[in-house]
């Protein structure tokens, strides 16, 4: 029998880079920065045998509002600074759509993580999700383990520390 995992689905925007107030959207490498605790707290679960998910809603992604080249740019450079930390992400899953479309894997459906879910094995006891929308509780709900809260655009360390985690 294969061993249970322990792992962190995280939210990406509000949770581990600022989101801006105005258009929720990193759009730009101006507008990328990544929260104070992001990285310390993402080298902690994975010193503590977590494997790192990434869900996040990309509202209208890939659309002429909001090109996937605008999301691109900033997304491959947070995800640069992260690497050079030694943090990887084992999936990242995003969502491109809209409230108003209806799809099945907006978060706080799971339709992006079924089959991970299905696919690995997972000790639900131990893993989380982490983020600072209803959303995200929602999810954590929908897949049957534990929420850490975070507050929008603070510190992820210190969620995890109060929760904690760490």
């Amino acid at each position: 029998m294969t061993s249970k995992k322990k792992y962190a689905f995280l939210d990406r925007d509000g949770t581990l880079i600022f989101e801006p107030q105005d258009t929720f959207q990193i759009d730009s490498l101006e507008k990328l920065q990544v929260l104070e605790g992001a990285i310390q707290g993402l080298i902690e679960l994975k010193n503590q045998g977590y494997g790192l998910v990434m869900v996040t809603n990309q509202d209208g992604l890939g659309t002429q509002s909001f090109p996937a080249a605008d999301f691109e740019i900033p997304h491959q450079a947070m995800l640069k600074q992260f690497k050079d930390a030694g943090i990887h992400f084992e999936r990242i899953f995003i969502c491109p759509h809209t409230s108003q479309d209806h799809c099945a894997c907006r978060k706080p459906k799971t339709g992006l993580v079924d089959s991970f879910l299905a696919e690995h094995s997972i000790d639900r006891t131990a893993s989380f999700v982490c983020g600072d929308r209803d959303s995200d509780r929602q999810l954590a709900d929908n897949i049957g383990i534990e929420f850490i809260p975070t507050a929008t655009n603070s510190n992820f360390y210190e969620a995890l520390k109060h929760a904690g985690i760490i």
